[in-house]
């Protein structure tokens, strides 16, 4: 596994192969498969060093690569029961989802408990989790012991901080309240959630919150300015729009171009298809038609041809088929 060699673990490939074939020994056997299994696990100690950070990191590339994930899920086992919560988290995800299967038992309980378990003992992501489920309850006290769930989990991970901002701005947990909204968006951008930046963006471009609702687009323009630097392909988009468009800000499109094509970077189709037709009809930026027909082509690749971005591109190139007769002409 090329990839494996490009990380920086304990184990050689040659160990983790021997490895596999002694996970698939071990269930060869139904009838010793709980002692050969046992005897397995000591063997991952041992070529892993008992380094459980590397454990996990192989999990996740055989995960991510193989297409047979039981090793994968269990080496994530492994790292679990030497007390990775971490790893416990990941496990219990995935039995809750039913990608692990314990025979005798309902896996799905069984992962939803760890998860919970892991919740009571501070675990970050664990408390979003089961905070997440209790939003769907019917009980609004449950709901409400949820949001204080959550608000625990905001003091680890800043992924709770962007969801209350999106529970107060948009769902039926609580009352609506964009100043909460906007408050807990604010805290996650400022911790590295880049699409906060956006969502902030929307809020001010929309005027939520605000009596007279009237948009406020040189903040928005700001906010997207931010999300796009941060890394954020929707911000990144927006940000172009507004400078090409003059929203909050005096037309640029050079700007303008410079923003859609850190979007198209990204295979984003909208602004690959914009890139496109900016090219080809030549009004805001200087016409170049190869340009142009590359990035439709790949907006159809990205947005499917079928599809609306792909359909928008054929219009595109059938309005404007007499300029490439034109420079056909002139050639």
């Amino acid at each position: 596994m090329q990839i494996l060699s490009q990380t920086k673990v304990s184990i050689s490939f040659d160990q983790l192969t021997t490895l596999a074939r002694e996970f698939v020994a071990a269930h060869s056997d139904p009838s010793d498969t709980s002692v050969q299994l046992e005897a397995w696990r000591g063997r991952v100690m041992s070529e892993f060093s008992n380094s459980i950070n590397d454990m996990c990191t192989v999990s996740r590339l055989l995960g991510k690569y193989s297409p047979d994930k039981a090793m994968a899920f269990a080496l994530l086992k492994v790292a679990a029961e030497c007390g990775d919560h971490d790893a416990a988290f990941n496990y219990g995800i995935q039995l809750s989802r039913g990608k692990i299967m314990i025979p005798g038992h309902n896996s799905i309980k069984a992962g939803i408990l760890i998860i919970k378990t892991l919740s009571k003992l501070g675990h970050p992501m664990s408390q979003v989790t089961i905070a997440e489920i209790m939003f769907s309850s019917k009980d609004l006290n449950e709901r409400t012991r949820g949001i204080e769930m959550m608000k625990k989990a905001a003091e680890g991970t800043p992924v709770a901080c962007f969801k209350l901002g999106e529970v107060y701005r948009k769902t039926n947990v609580v009352p609506r309240d964009i100043s909460l909204a906007k408050m807990w968006h604010i805290k996650s951008a400022k911790r590295g959630i880049a699409a906060s930046y956006f969502t902030l963006g929307v809020i001010l471009s929309t005027g939520e919150g605000v009596l007279d609702k009237k948009p406020d687009f040189a903040g928005a323009l700001k906010m997207f300015e931010l999300g796009a630097a941060a890394g954020n392909v929707e911000s990144m988009y927006n940000a172009g729009m507004y400078h090409l468009e003059g929203k909050g800000t005096k037309k640029n499109a050079e700007m303008a171009v410079e923003y859609l094509v850190l979007a198209a970077s990204q295979k984003f189709p909208i602004a690959l298809l914009t890139l496109g037709k900016l090219f080809i009809e030549g009004a805001e930026v200087h016409r170049d038609l190869k340009r142009g027909r590359n990035y439709l082509a790949i907006a159809k690749e990205c947005g499917g041809a079928d599809g609306f971005i792909g359909k928008q591109a054929d219009m595109v190139l059938e309005k404007h088929k007499h300029l490439e007769q034109t420079q056909c002409i002139i050639m």
